[in-house]
């Protein structure tokens, strides 16, 4: 079996030095393609000379030193599929920082920044292309009971089933149960027993994984143990860090300087789609400040025609992980409306500690279009810009009502960044706290690139209709 992974390994090895060999020749193509534009270029009729062909050769041995550091040859089986990702990113950027000097060096040339950024976005395409072909391919034979890996699983009487019946349900992971060992309750004479059973089964049986699967307070003496038995042999140990019951949370394991680390958190994990978001935001942020400017001076202008005071808003409100930001809008209300607000707290007509009243004395004649039409929110694409907000997202909250939440789980919705709209706001918009937070969560708990357009696409409606805002 290890002589197959082994052979399975090189294939991927070879086959991603392939990719980006092609990324380079295809970022050469499209180089050269620019020079000559309307010439036909043939990939048969390309030249290289022997000093191109000697340092291709040694940039590929680079390569497969940056892959390898990377990660990208050890086991994805229990990983989520960002983290890949993210890898991959990293690594196509290492290797784009190098090939940059050894292009200015071959062909110092406005062209050559061109090139280089080509290649990095052919090879990013390419290998995430690649490697998502080879997971699928690799859980499609796992499936079928081929590249399996034996695994032994130590854990308490109770657990073990039900673990092993977690395992045979995930046919994808490729891992087949050879054994299954009851750990000890305690003592130094139970430890040396679980540790003696353990070294006879690596002894007895073909064992590529021993899986544990121990609260944390019984599993730290014997995990010791065993990985230094493991080490000796080449067998991996993975451990299912039962620190705690997460009810919303999820784990991830991190490294620092070789030690793993938990990361227990309550926000979205998948880093490319977060990228993604974080990148709409800025384009669609400064987009829209752009196009949106002689909007800007109009509102303006009626602000200043209609009342006195300055024409934005600013307050501070909590943002993500109770950070303090400050917002910014087009002022709706009269100068001194967060004064006037005390004599209005027994007229609130919102639930929970939010401040809302239908009709606000405060608002001016502007303001109440402005608020209806939800124009008074388009300076926040500043704070969007700056990283502060995003487009969609729980809506940030003054200080005054945070520091009334009396439900400890309402402050989860702090776990991401705020946003200038969200799925309340689009389909509700009342002030109806408790069921507000709740979408908040949902929305957190199945937040997706697809579900921020849904949520976008269902605002339009909503503010041509004038419906109030959250």
């Amino acid at each position: 079996m290890l002589s197959k992974h082994k052979l399975l390994l090189s294939l991927l090895k070879i086959t991603d030095l392939l990719v980006v060999a092609a990324s380079v020749v295809i970022a050469a193509v499209f180089i050269a393609e620019l020079r000559s534009p309307g010439t036909p270029i043939s990939l048969l009729e390309m030249r290289f000379s022997l000093s191109e062909i000697v340092g291709g050769l040694l940039y590929l041995t680079v390569v497969h030193f940056i892959l390898s550091a990377r990660g990208l040859y050890e086991s994805y089986r229990f990983a989520v599929s960002a983290r890949e990702v993210r890898d991959i990113v990293i690594a196509v950027m290492l290797c784009a920082t190098v090939l940059l000097p050894m292009a200015m060096a071959a062909h110092a040339s406005v062209d050559t920044g061109i090139f280089v950024a080509c290649f990095a976005l052919t090879a990013l395409v390419l290998l995430g292309v690649e490697r998502r072909a080879v997971r699928a391919l690799a859980r499609h034979f796992r499936r079928r009971g081929r590249n399996l890996r034996n695994v032994l699983i130590v854990a308490s009487d109770h657990d073990s089933l039900g673990l092993s019946a977690k395992l045979a349900r995930r046919e994808e992971l490729g891992l087949h149960v050879v054994g299954v060992i009851a750990a000890s309750e305690n003592g130094s004479r139970s430890l040396d027993h679980d540790v003696a059973q353990v070294k006879e089964a690596i002894e007895t049986r073909p064992l590529d994984e021993i899986l544990v699967d121990l609260p944390i307070d019984r599993a730290h003496q014997l995990v010791q143990r065993l990985i230094s038995v493991c080490e000796e042999r080449g067998v991996t140990v993975r451990i299912i860090a039962r620190v705690a019951e997460l009810h919303w949370a999820h784990a991830m394991i991190d490294e620092l300087d070789g030690q793993p680390v938990l990361t227990v958190s309550s926000a979205p994990s998948d880093t490319a789609q977060l990228a993604a978001k974080r990148a709409l935001d800025v384009i669609a942020s400064a987009v829209g400040l752009v196009i949106l400017s002689p909007v800007f001076l109009l509102i303006a202008l009626a602000i200043k025609l209609d009342s006195r005071g300055p024409v934005f808003f600013s307050q501070e409100r909590i943002g993500c992980n109770h950070h303090p930001i400050m917002t910014h809008k087009f002022r709706t209300m009269v100068v001194d409306a967060p004064q006037k607000q005390s004599l209005l707290e027994t007229t609130n007509e919102a639930e929970g500690p939010v401040f809302k009243i239908r009709n606000d004395p405060r608002i001016t004649r502007v303001g109440r279009f402005l608020r209806r039409s939800s124009l008074d929110e388009l300076p926040q694409l500043f704070n969007v810009l700056k990283g502060e907000m995003s487009l969609v997202g729980p809506r940030p909250l003054p200080v005054r009502d945070v520091a009334r939440f009396d439900v400890p789980w309402h402050h989860r919705r702090f776990s991401v960044r705020p946003g200038i709209t969200c799925s309340w706001q689009a389909t509700h918009r009342t002030p109806e706290f408790d069921k507000w937070v709740r979408s908040d969560l949902d929305y957190i708990e199945h937040w997706s690139l697809a579900l921020d357009f849904k949520i976008l696409l269902q605002t339009i409606p909503a503010v041509i209709s004038g419906r109030g805002a959250c």
